[in-house]
């Protein structure tokens, strides 16, 4: 990509990796430019992704700046791939690679266009509820901790005073896959009903998950006026520039006419927000059933459910 207008995926991914680690390291453009004979406007566009240093510039950036290890070995082969448009990823987004190279987009786009057919959008995770998602592969709590920590910092592209605008389509199947976990999913889905009320940046729609063929993937809109989308999958990650991005135009365009409209995804959400409360409270009701038993020894009695205007009496609100 060396020579070109537009920054490639690894590009900038590269540029954020270098960035980080002179921040890092404390050292400011000019510090660092003098101390590797490098004029700190071009350090400023290698860091931008707008010029791309040759591996052995990168070496002596590094050896400045001090990184050793496994990180200098990751920024090495960002460093050693920069050429061609997009950019297959290999490794989850725990891997440092993969997710600095994700956030140097989000952290330059000046809007994110999100499908999320079978899971809530990464950015609208509750904490809890990215526990779940990552816990079956990260068994290590600290790395889980990680992990979980840098998806919510993420999310300050589309909260705060330097949101940009989100429009997320949620999948149908999103709402109902929860991991086995009720209390969890309800925390989450009055996160997204909340969010419809109050949030200026991020507009939500619900769409049936088979309402298009691609699974999920998210557009960044650029500064530079070009797309980049963004396909996750499990264990890696693919990011598309040019003819390759083109086709997901259409394909949010067919997600517009097939999603429900702002309130009426509210509408869908209060639903399964009451769902999820009575699944909750039965699931207690059952708990307490069982503690009583394993306690006194005895069978706990049960309470026919009640009929007519009674079955609403001891229901919490859920505004």
């Amino acid at each position: 990509m060396r020579g070109t207008d537009m920054a490639s995926p690894r590009a900038r991914g590269l540029g954020a990796a270098l960035r980080d680690a002179r921040i890092e390291a404390r050292f400011g453009l000019r510090e660092l430019g003098r101390r590797i004979g490098v004029n700190p406007a071009l350090l400023s566009n290698w860091e931008l992704g707008q010029r791309v240093p040759t591996p052995v510039e990168v070496a002596g950036v590094l050896g400045a700046l001090g990184v050793t290890g496994q990180r200098k070995a990751w920024i090495m082969l960002l460093a050693r791939g920069v050429s061609g448009p997009s950019w297959f990823s290999a490794g989850s987004q725990a891997d440092p690679a993969h997710y600095t190279t994700l956030i140097a987009h989000e952290r330059v786009a000046t809007s994110v266009t999100v499908w999320a057919p079978l899971l809530v959008p990464d950015l609208l995770q509750v904490p809890d509820y990215a526990r779940l998602v990552f816990g079956p592969d990260l068994r290590d709590k600290e790395k889980l901790d990680q992990v979980v920590e840098s998806r919510l910092d993420r999310n300050r592209i589309v909260f705060g005073a330097g949101a940009i605008p989100a429009r997320m389509f949620i999948g149908s199947e999103a709402l109902r896959n929860h991991f086995g976990d009720a209390e969890v999913m309800l925390r989450q889905m009055r996160f997204l009903k909340d969010l419809i009320g109050i949030s200026r940046a991020v507009t939500i729609r619900l769409a049936p998950s088979q309402a298009v063929t691609q699974g999920a993937f998210s557009r960044y809109t650029m500064k530079d006026t070009s797309d980049v989308v963004y396909c996750p999958h499990h264990g890696a990650g693919v990011f598309l520039v040019g003819k390759e991005a083109v086709p997901y135009t259409g394909t949010i365009e067919r997600l517009e006419e097939a999603a429900l409209s702002p309130a009426e995804s509210l509408a869908r959400l209060s639903v399964v927000v009451d769902q999820l409360l009575k699944e909750v409270k039965a699931q207690r009701r059952a708990t307490d059933a069982g503690l009583t038993q394993l306690l006194t020894g005895e069978e706990p009695t049960t309470d026919e459910e009640p009929t007519g205007d009674e079955s609403t009496t001891d229901e919490p609100t859920t505004d």
